[in-house]
């Protein structure tokens, strides 16, 4: 048996956020053969990967989201979760603050919020992710709230000016990753989609060799380092493609159906 771990937002999704009819095809057609499984392993929270993993027919598996945070189906069952408390995301408000950015908290609730302000940031984790969105001060926060992720958002110009600095600031105690033009993504340390997907692989009892990985960005970059058997999309960025083994055509090009056909020929 193989497992085939897909990234959603620009690997198996076109640049509209869509399935399209190809690439569920492709996916369903290997899902009926015994030696195939599948994990979607993406930034979203399940929310945001349920409803793919259902019209993909996959939904009773479980997939990497969070950028690894959890391990769970669709039914609700978690594998892993590594969660946050609310006391960093007391410490990433007041950072927000204090350099006019604005954060959000998510968990299985949905997504919480202490800025009144919306930015088109965080209008798009919303829609991406199936959520409402709860303006609510952290002084009235359950203190024994968790959470799976916390991210800042905000206009791609002012996430692409202020990047390195949020990294310099916070990346030595968090995990921190850019998945979106308009989000940089923050975790426990030891978070990753390269770490979820070893969790992954040895709970069904698969080695490396039978692991392997299809993306495009950043957050995609620990499982391309883990597991050598790795497919960038023709849109990737520069440092995954390098990483990479092999390539295929974009995401508007239906590019995991290419890398499907790639896996197969490999593993016959």
């Amino acid at each position: 048996m193989i497992l085939i771990a897909l990234d959603l937002d620009g690997t198996a999704l076109d640049s509209n956020g869509k399935l399209t009819e190809k690439v569920m095809e492709a996916i369903r057609q290997r899902t009926e053969c015994a030696g195939y499984r599948f994990a979607f392993c993406s930034g979203r929270p399940m929310s945001g990967v349920l409803p793919h993993a259902q019209s993909t027919g996959i939904a009773d598996d479980y997939h990497i989201t969070s950028n690894g945070a959890v391990i769970q189906n669709g039914r609700g069952q978690k594998l892993t979760e590594e969660l946050l408390d609310v006391e960093v995301y007391r410490e990433l408000t007041d950072y927000c603050r204090k350099n006019g950015l604005t954060c959000i908290a998510v968990n299985d609730c949905g997504a919480t919020t202490a800025f009144p302000v919306i930015n088109l940031g965080t209008l798009e984790f919303c829609f991406l992710t199936n959520n409402q969105l709860r303006v609510c001060p952290i002084s009235e926060l359950d203190p024994i709230d968790k959470y799976s992720k916390l991210l800042i958002c905000d206009n791609p110009d002012i996430i692409k000016q202020n990047k390195r600095k949020i990294e310099q600031r916070f990346s030595q105690h968090y995990s921190c990753v850019q998945g979106y033009p308009t989000m940089i993504e923050f975790a426990k340390k030891n978070v990753s989609k390269g770490n979820a997907l070893a969790e992954l692989a040895n709970y069904y009892g698969i080695s490396d060799k039978q692991v392997f990985v299809v993306g495009d960005n950043g957050n995609d970059l620990s499982s391309f380092k883990r597991f050598s058997q790795s497919i960038a999309m023709g849109n990737a960025t520069t440092e995954l493609k390098q990483a990479a083994r092999w390539h295929c055509p974009t995401n508007d090009e239906d590019g995991v159906v290419k890398a499907l056909e790639i896996i197969d020929n490999f593993i016959t």
